[in-house]
């Protein structure tokens, strides 16, 4: 294939990836050598992408992580993991964690995920549901500490046999805030 279609074939690939969703610089180059498109030219592609903004790792980064947070309601732990998957470089990833952590309130993603693991299954205050609860934050990626004060928040209402209280304690998860309540929680 002469060099000129092939690059021509390139943008045009990567173009139709980018349509569905952003993407990362590393998945646009993983593609395209999936498509069998030579290092010149997929250099040349995304050189092209670039200049006309079609990529753009910090954006891509924060809609990704925002996308994350709200829909997954995962943790700063797992996010970091998933940001660095996209084959993003720390110092993006750092700035992302900072900016979204800032935005969304970590301690109330966690207690919202909780609550919503609680009313779906009938948990007690055995020691075997304290640790399905803390082994699901865990997985959800939030550190130790977090578990440990929703955990000890969340018991209370447990230990009560309780569970409509449970739906009085205010949830705060991200969807339901608006960004400038965020802001004055965490002050």
């Amino acid at each position: 294939m002469p060099y000129e279609e092939e690059s021509k074939n390139a943008r045009r690939y990567a173009i139709r990836y980018l349509v569905y969703r952003d993407r990362s610089r590393d998945e646009i180059i993983c593609y395209l050598k999936k498509k069998k498109i030579s290092a010149n030219a997929v250099d040349e592609t995304l050189i092209f992408l670039e200049n006309n903004n079609y990529i753009n790792d910090e954006r891509f980064a924060m809609q990704f992580g925002r996308s994350r947070i709200l829909n997954k309601k995962i943790g700063k732990l797992r996010l970091e993991l998933e940001l660095k998957k996209k084959g993003l470089k720390n110092q993006i990833v750092e700035e992302t964690l900072k900016a979204l952590y800032e935005e969304y309130n970590e301690n109330e993603i966690a207690l919202s995920s909780a609550k919503k693991k609680i009313a779906n299954h009938s948990l007690t205050n055995s020691e075997r549901d304290r640790h399905r609860i803390t082994k699901y934050l865990e997985r959800k990626g939030f550190s130790y500490n977090i578990i440990y004060k929703v955990i000890t928040n969340l018991e209370q209402f447990i230990l009560k046999n309780n569970l409509d209280s449970l739906s009085r304690i205010p949830d705060k998860s991200p969807e339901t805030q608006e960004p400038s309540t965020i802001k004055i929680i965490q002050r």
